[in-house]
């Protein structure tokens, strides 16, 4: 006989309510996963708005994607007239309000409009996965996936994902009530058995335009060990350095040291420049839409902190950048 009834049956009433719980969270991890193959495997075309601090912007989309290798055209449809063409190894950014156009070597995919970098299974440390309702976004019928932080250091995504082909709709970024801060979303969409050749071409007519390549004005690497000098000494918990280069801008400008650090869905990013007046008060924070920056003087250096993550993260981060001879 049961000495502990009452125990027992608390104990199966826990259980009993985790159950959906957890095949719940199992669900939506299967979604998620789903959704990051098609965002890279399917043949899409498509015009979305993106909206922050009252602002809408709006692109038209080609993505074209054949034995792994992806292609894509981005084309602003609001202000100035813009256009970045990319693939697995090189990001073209022509800027016609500019005059110019910036060559870049292609960084590890960012899926429209957004991706998981690390396996979602990892990610469960950091987030909680749930199952929300079903809503409508171009005229298609989508499955809403909850992804909330478990800490104060990063944000909420309520990802809208297309119930037949598991494409990616809307992504909103929400904060620590819920409530979004800005929000991507298709407003039309198709996908077409094959892209045409020519709608991955610019469409921007390029004579006279000023041409910049990152090679051109990149510097030798620091040598090795000489990044040591610079250290990080807080971040969130699950954040890992997963980049860290070396630009110039030009000839005439001191070099600028970046690091990036990521937990497989936020990302953050640390530059380091020499000042140009050592005596200068540089510090502070500024913000636009879920945006973060974070800017202090560290030994004489400019230490910017920014990303799209709550200001405590940039914050901290910033705050503990240390200098070691």
């Amino acid at each position: 006989m049961n000495r502990h009834p009452v125990r027992t049956l608390t104990l199966f009433l826990s259980l009993y309510a985790l159950a959906p719980a957890a095949g719940a969270a199992a669900e939506a991890r299967a979604w998620l996963n789903q959704m990051s193959q098609a965002l890279q495997a399917l043949d899409y075309t498509g015009t979305f708005v993106y909206q922050r601090q009252g602002s809408l912007e709006a692109m038209r989309i080609v993505h074209a994607a054949d034995d792994g290798v992806e292609r894509e055209k981005l084309s602003s449809l609001t202000g100035p007239l813009r256009e970045v063409i990319r693939d697995n190894q090189v990001v073209t950014c022509i800027l016609g309000d500019r005059r110019a156009v910036m060559v870049s070597k292609s960084r590890p995919r960012q899926p429209f409009p957004t991706s998981f970098a690390r396996d979602i299974g990892d990610l469960e440390q950091y987030y909680r996965f749930e199952m929300g309702g079903r809503d409508r976004v171009a005229g298609l019928t989508c499955q809403v996936i909850e992804v909330q932080p478990r800490d104060v250091y990063r944000y909420g995504h309520r990802l809208c994902v297309e119930v037949g082909r598991r494409m990616l709709l809307r992504s909103q970024l929400t904060d620590e009530r819920g409530r979004v801060i800005e929000q991507v979303m298709f407003t039309d969409i198709a996908f077409p058995e094959e892209i045409d050749e020519a709608e991955l071409r610019p469409d921007l007519e390029q004579a006279g335009f000023t041409w910049s390549r990152e090679s051109e004005h990149q510097q030798p690497a620091p040598q090795a060990g000489s990044h040591q000098h610079w250290k990080v000494e807080r971040l969130p918990a699950g954040f890992m350095m997963t980049d860290h280069s070396w630009h110039q801008l030009d000839n005439h400008a001191p070099g600028v040291e970046h690091w990036m650090y990521s937990d497989g869905l936020a990302s953050v990013s640390v530059y380091i420049e020499k000042a140009r007046d050592a005596g200068e008060d540089y510090r502070g924070m500024s913000r636009r839409g879920a945006l973060n920056a974070f800017g202090t003087m560290v030994n004489g250096h400019y230490v910017t902190v920014v990303g799209e993550v709550p200001r405590a993260t940039v914050e901290m981060i910033g705050r503990s950048v240390r200098y070691q001879p």
